[in-house]
């Protein structure tokens, strides 16, 4: 059953109204929510689906758990081609199964769920790390771990995972109507860049061909820890570029395709981070070996022995 074919059923439907009470609060509370409910019909057989929307939405806050007025929201968004709220107040008004409207029109709304099933898939998503907040086009679905499975409108979308410290994850996912799509988000934890260590200050007696060799590689590893540094606060200006929806998010446009050169950038930046990262382990070993081949030749050079004969006796004395 179509959009239209629901919402023609429904008009069609017979009416479930409730008895009489003694409450006269409550029956003018009901009187308003009937006099909305046949405006919004009326609407409907207009073609006004939006103003009938409206009438539907107030009628609601009058009485928010009746399923009468449930299965018409359901109508009426399936017919505006909102597919996961005609999901919704249709699973709610379901679950009134004792409901006298929902008994009366069970073969119609039996139908309706076929047909809405049909645009919506359902996606189920693991991983971690915990603390993982989940984004699908930009709208925010969860935080891991999420145990629910999410019934979201057929399409294409990018799905994003964000959590400090971490290095946030994008990807494409497309849902079939009726289909079932199971994404693993794992999320790698970022380097934690620390500022390179001062090389230890050379003895007076380190021999000068190892001296300039250790304060060479020691200003290449501050060199090298600079880069890292520079690399690493662009690469996260890249990304917290990437992750302002204001920045990058239009309409009928995925994040991908606004804001492609953030992502480009930051990926650069990554690599030099990397580079940089590596670059300043090397020249720092480099640097402490150096330094430590020039302690040993010093202390070497430091040691002395000594002797001499005296009136019987041999005596040495030694500086180690």
């Amino acid at each position: 059953m179509g959009a239209s074919a629901f919402v023609a059923a429904l008009l069609g439907a017979p009416g479930v109204t409730l008895a009489g009470t003694t409450d006269a609060s409550a029956d003018e509370s009901q009187s308003q929510v009937e006099q909305l409910i046949a405006k919004g019909i009326e609407a409907r057989k207009a073609g006004e689906d939006a103003r009938a929307l409206d009438l539907f939405q107030r009628a609601e806050k009058l009485t928010p758990d009746s399923a009468r007025v449930r299965v018409q929201l359901a109508a009426t968004y399936q017919a505006l081609g909102d597919w996961e709220a005609a999901d919704h107040y249709l699973a709610l008004a379901l679950n009134a199964s004792a409901d006298p409207y929902v008994q009366a029109n069970q073969g119609i709304l039996t139908s309706a769920r076929r047909s809405i099933d049909a645009h919506i898939g359902t996606l189920e998503i693991s991983g971690g790390p915990p603390g993982t907040e989940v984004w699908l086009n930009g709208r925010s679905i969860g935080t891991l771990p999420i145990s629910k499975k999410l019934r979201i409108q057929a399409g294409s979308y990018t799905l994003e995972a964000r959590r400090q410290g971490y290095y946030p994850l994008s990807r494409s996912v497309t849902l079939a109507g009726g289909g079932l799509v199971r994404e693993s988000v794992q999320l790698g934890r970022e380097i934690q860049t620390e500022p390179a260590s001062p090389p230890p200050e050379p003895s007076a007696s380190t021999a000068s061909d190892t001296r300039w060799l250790t304060w060479t590689f020691a200003g290449l590893t501050a060199v090298a820890g600079g880069t890292t540094v520079v690399a690493w606060t662009a690469r996260e200006r890249h990304v917290e570029n990437w992750n302002d929806d204001r920045r990058c998010l239009r309409q009928g446009q995925t994040r991908g395709d606004v804001c492609r050169s953030e992502h480009e950038a930051g990926d650069r930046a990554q690599t030099w981070m990397w580079i940089g990262g590596v670059a300043t382990g090397v020249f720092a070993a480099a640097t402490l070996v150096s330094y430590s081949l020039g302690s040993k030749g010093s202390e070497q050079n430091e040691s002395a022995l000594s002797c001499g004969i005296g009136l019987g006796q041999a005596l040495c004395s030694g500086r180690f």
